[in-house]
């Protein structure tokens, strides 16, 4: 037979071996050697493709025979210490590794796989220095170069990881291993705008692998942008694997974008594969308090304990169903959780607020006015602590609240909507739908709002939306750049912000409580002639206290301390004063306490002040089964009630936001502005 014969067939076999087609490849390995029994190479490569078949007993005497042929051939003795990897023989696998280094020193494969041999022992100095020798002959070695990222990272050392990774990367610049290495020490480091650019550029170098859509959803999320999340995992999961812990993420994302029929269908689909897995009954627990299907959050809660009895998320929803109140043993297990200062911030945090909103209930039913003081002091010092761990968490992502930024903003939107017919005004829009806004601060009562709104047969309650503080963000950017929208891009912007979300036939006032666009009234009074503002106004130490006592999203930085939500407050009311100066008659002023105290009377007005006709059932709101994805998604389906008293059970506590308050020009009492 002739030698080229024989190297055709070979080569056509390493081929199909490099393809990971095994059977193919051994069958031309066979071939070849029926060629030249006696040939080490053919030896070598078909004892290795057995072994990586799971053959070894066959692969081994091959193996073997072939180092025999060829003792001095680091290639061929190489692949003997495969073949006793794969057959479990790490130690002689080891010792060949080794004997391959005495002929080649500078094998990078052997020094690899010892780094690996050494790394599963858990000897990471000896695995590091096995890695660091491969990368000395050959800086930019993917496997080492990702291994000994690895190590740094997971020893803390993440400016040595970004090192290696990016020497490899300069010769490997869509290596998947390298990227993905990459995206993990990114999100350890918390650089989520430099993690959405990386797993950006691999999903459109690779669209068909599932990992970069996992990261690039992993960094939407930590940015706030829910509705990309949301289709990053779902472009993740049509590649990646559809099982119960994949589909209790997604219906957890789709829970955080308000779409609770996917994170429905999610579940349904978990159920169907694992209908007790602890992540999917924690999901389904929020969906049914959502709902209000109080009792089944409550049975899907505890189940999920029972699993997992560690899940702070359950925590959270026992906490809220409850109004705060766990008992001692749940207690005990939540503050040892906020105890472990090596957890996550982000399983710690939510832990702390459940612990202290427990203790807070316990100051709020105690007849005992000492006790009660007592039991206060220690709510507060409670809360604090997870305001504290919430900090830190801030501090080590580099987000802050700038007071002074915040002052300039307020200024600048002031500036934007000067009055006086400045701005272009636009017609009513063609979509046959009136949107009503219900702003003002957090915790003031626009929920209850929404609610008796919500239940009118002729209104689509839609939530916080986050469409209109985008806009903003661009009219803000491009006035930033010296331009602004003409009025072809803003009747673009109304026309898109009325066509979602869709709504049941008939229902064609839609309403949008997204809290902080009081700071876009100007913007909405421009793109929608004939919106109805509501502005909802509660006590301000009372509203506060409340925001200081929630878990707010990483973008609500300045809920932490209280002088910065007396500065925020101050700025809020600023800016209300300039709308009612410029949009005289455009605003709709409700003032909770007054609203609350009589809803039979406040009910109609409001109706009334919308353009809806009466319906005897919007006083039956709580009874209806509709989303309330809210903090007051328990208190909003209860007794209507005015919520006070709380502020002043923690009076002795307040003197930081009263003072902050007073700095801002806001009277603390009524919340006024100084003239």
């Amino acid at each position: 037979m002739s030698s080229n014969a024989f190297r055709e067939t070979l080569e056509r076999a390493l081929a199909a071996h490099r393809a990971g087609r095994l059977e193919d490849a051994l069958a031309a390995y066979r071939a070849a050697r029926s060629m030249r029994p006696d040939d080490p190479e053919a030896a070598s490569l078909t004892g290795l493709a057995l072994a990586q078949a799971g053959l070894t007993a066959e692969a081994l005497p091959l193996l073997q025979r072939a180092t025999d042929l060829a003792p001095a051939d680091p290639g061929i003795r190489f692949n003997l210490g495969e073949g006793l990897l794969h057959a479990g023989s790490l130690e002689q696998a080891e010792v060949v590794y080794r004997q391959v280094l005495d002929l080649k020193p500078g094998f990078v494969p052997a020094w690899s796989r010892i780094g690996d041999l050494e790394a599963e022992r858990g000897n990471d100095p000896g695995a590091a220095h096995a890695y660091a020798e491969a990368l000395e002959v050959d800086p930019a070695a993917v496997h080492p170069a990702a291994r000994l990222a690895e190590l740094a990272l997971r020893h803390g050392d993440t400016d040595k990881s970004i090192a290696l990774l990016e020497v490899g990367l300069s010769q490997h610049p869509t290596n998947d291993r390298l990227l993905g290495v990459l995206c993990e020490v990114l999100a350890a480091r918390r650089e989520w705008g430099r993690l959405g650019t990386t797993a950006r550029a691999w999903a459109d170098a690779r669209p068909e692998l599932p990992d970069p859509w996992k990261q690039l959803s992993r960094a939407a999320f930590e940015l706030g942008r829910m509705t990309d999340a949301v289709q990053g995992f779902s472009n993740y999961l049509m590649r990646g694997r559809h099982d119960a812990t994949n589909l209790a993420a997604y219906a957890s994302l789709c829970l955080h974008a308000l779409d609770f029929a996917a994170a429905e269908a999610a579940l349904v689909a978990a159920e169907e594969l694992d209908a007790d897995h602890p992540e999917v009954l924690a999901r389904r627990a929020l969906l049914h308090m959502y709902l209000g299907r109080f009792d089944a959050a409550a049975d899907a809660a505890q189940r999920c304990l029972e699993r997992q009895p560690d899940n702070v998320a359950v925590y959270t929803v026992l906490s809220r169903l409850q109004q705060g109140r766990l008992d001692d043993a749940q207690c005990e297990r939540l503050q040892s959780i906020v105890s472990r200062s090596a957890a996550p911030f982000d399983y710690r945090i939510p832990a702390a607020f459940a612990v202290a909103h427990a203790l807070d209930a316990r100051a709020m039913d105690s007849a005992d006015t000492e006790r009660a003081s007592a039991d206060v002091a220690l709510a507060f010092e409670a809360y604090t602590r997870a305001h504290d761990i919430a900090l830190a968490r801030d501090s080590a992502e580099g987000r802050s609240f700038d007071r002074a930024g915040q002052s300039r903003r307020t200024q600048r939107l002031q500036a934007l909507f000067p009055g006086g017919g400045s701005v272009i005004a636009l017609p009513p829009s063609p979509v046959p739908r009136r949107p009503v806004f219900i702003v003002g601060m957090p915790r003031s009562g626009t929920t209850l709002v929404e609610a008796v709104l919500g239940a009118h047969p002729r209104v689509h309650a839609c939530g916080e939306r986050g469409a209109m503080q985008r806009m903003l963000g661009n009219l803000v950017s491009l006035a930033d750049e010296g331009r602004a929208p003409d009025e072809a891009m803003l009747a673009k912007w109304a026309t898109g912000y009325l066509a979602e979300p869709a709504a049941p036939a008939g229902r064609d006032v839609l309403t949008d409580k997204q809290p902080l666009n009081f700071s876009a009234v100007g913007l909405i009074a421009q793109l929608f002639p004939d919106a109805v503002i509501l502005h909802v106004r509660r006590d301000p130490l009372e509203t506060l206290l409340s925001i200081w006592r929630q878990e707010f999203a990483k973008s609500w930085a300045f809920t932490h301390r209280l002088e910065d939500l007396g500065h925020y407050y101050g700025e809020y009311a600023r800016l209300m004063a300039h709308w009612e100066r410029v949009l005289p008659g455009r605003l709709i002023t409700l003032r909770y306490e007054d609203f609350a105290a009589d809803l039979s009377a406040a009910a109609p007005r409001l109706l009334e002040a919308c353009g809806l006709n009466w319906e005897p059932q919007v006083l039956e709101y709580a009874s209806l089964e509709r989303p309330i994805a809210t903090f007051s998604a328990v208190d909003a389906r209860g007794p209507v009630a005015v919520r006070r008293g709380r502020a002043a059970r923690y009076a002795a506590h307040l003197a930081p936001l009263v003072e902050s308050l007073r700095a801002a020009g806001v009277d603390p009492t009524t919340g006024a502005l100084a003239e």
